[in-house]
């Protein structure tokens, strides 16, 4: 029987060029069904070429984090299509410098729509079908600035320390239905060539839906 496919939510903004690649890549190393969503679908489709090029079934489909209610109307109609997600990522950001005390309210509610209504919005549209198929799991990117906010990066920073917090409530609520929730910290500058490789936090990312040890609401990936 074929693995249930992994919906990948990704930003065109996200925290490195080439972690949504390198999530998608791994996972259809590992046999899933993917379907990458991105607010413009131009920027998936080579990704999406190069996938089908391994052999994996992939589908882009346009979805805009920005606008919560029209992502919870892309995903609705998706799950409706598809069924249960065996794998949710939500891998968007809106990786803007600002400060809190320059931003506007305009900017401040897009950016907290990004960063964290979006994942929350998104698992409340999973849940119910990864809940009828018997189980599922879901993953936050989160980022260092959770435990260092910087100035020069407020919103971002924000977001980051509220997605934590967003997963573990998220988890609690829906482990007794065998549904998983967790954030990644990814603890580091994401950049080719070193400890912080999208390639290597990938595997991170493989490797904890994997797991069929102990559960926990937060994971790390410190380069190592």
């Amino acid at each position: 029987m074929a693995p249930p496919p992994i919906h990948a939510t990704c930003w065109s903004s996200e925290p490195a060029p080439g972690l949504g690649g390198a999530i998608a890549h791994r996972f259809a190393q590992g046999g899933y069904h993917l379907t990458l969503l991105a607010r413009h679908t131009d920027g998936l489709a080579k990704l999406a070429s190069d996938l089908a090029d391994t052999g994996a079934v992939v589908d882009a489909v346009a979805a805009d984090a920005s606008d919560p209610e029209g992502l919870r109307a892309t995903l609705t109609s998706l799950y409706a299509g598809t069924g249960a997600p065996g794998v949710l990522v939500y891998n968007a950001s809106m990786l803007t410098p600002d400060s809190l005390l320059s931003s506007d309210v305009a900017h401040l509610h897009q950016a907290y729509d990004v960063d964290v209504v979006g994942a929350i919005v998104a698992t409340q549209v999973a849940a119910p079908a990864m809940r009828a198929a018997g189980g599922g799991t879901i993953l936050f990117t989160g980022g260092g600035w959770a435990d260092h906010p910087g100035p020069a990066w407020g919103t971002v920073s924000l977001g980051k320390a509220a997605l934590r917090p967003a997963a573990t409530m998220l988890g609690a609520e829906l482990a007794g239905d065998g549904i998983r929730v967790a954030s990644i910290t990814i603890a580091g500058q994401i950049r080719p060539g070193t400890p912080f490789s999208p390639d290597q936090i990938a595997e991170k990312y493989w490797s904890v839906v994997q797991s069929d040890g102990t559960w926990q609401s937060e994971f790390r990936f410190d380069g190592t």
